[in-house]
């Protein structure tokens, strides 16, 4: 029964370590590599009419939410050390890792990855998978406290 019980919160914590590393990595690496556009501008137009000193997206507002998410990111990894162990840090740098060649092919193409349209790095989730959910585990469960 432990075991199973081992299994389980590993496969709840890799999700949840998965969704909120990726969600972070995805917040900073675009406000990395935002740059305005004109098409941007006559949404704005459009969209904001009847609100004239509303702006959706400008440089000011770009560095203030990229600087809120690297805070986040960096409290995130201080979070999973600090109340866990360095392993779970280490599983979260992993995913991070990974997921990075498909944001960037993403920001690069504008579109979103798919089974048959993106970076031929199918090997990346595979591998990380294979390194992250062991890592998960040994350290929720025989990592000693």
């Amino acid at each position: 029964m432990i075991v199973v019980i081992g299994i389980v919160k590993t496969i709840v914590a890799w999700f949840i370590i998965m969704l909120i590393s990726v969600n972070l990595l995805g917040y900073v690496v675009r406000g990395l590599l935002w740059t305005p556009t004109s098409m941007e501008e006559e949404i704005a137009k459009i969209v904001f009419k009847d609100m004239p000193n509303r702006e959706p997206m400008t440089p000011t507002f770009n560095f203030v939410m990229t600087l809120v998410a690297f805070v986040f990111t960096v409290a995130w990894f201080f979070a999973l050390y600090h109340f866990w162990n360095i392993g779970l840090a280490a599983a979260a740098g992993i995913i991070m890792l990974s997921r990075l060649p498909d944001l960037l092919w993403e920001i690069k193409h504008g579109v979103k990855v798919t089974k048959n349209r993106g970076p031929k790095l199918g090997c990346l989730f595979v591998l990380e998978f294979l390194l992250s959910f062991p890592l998960i585990w040994y350290s929720l469960c025989k990592w000693p406290l």
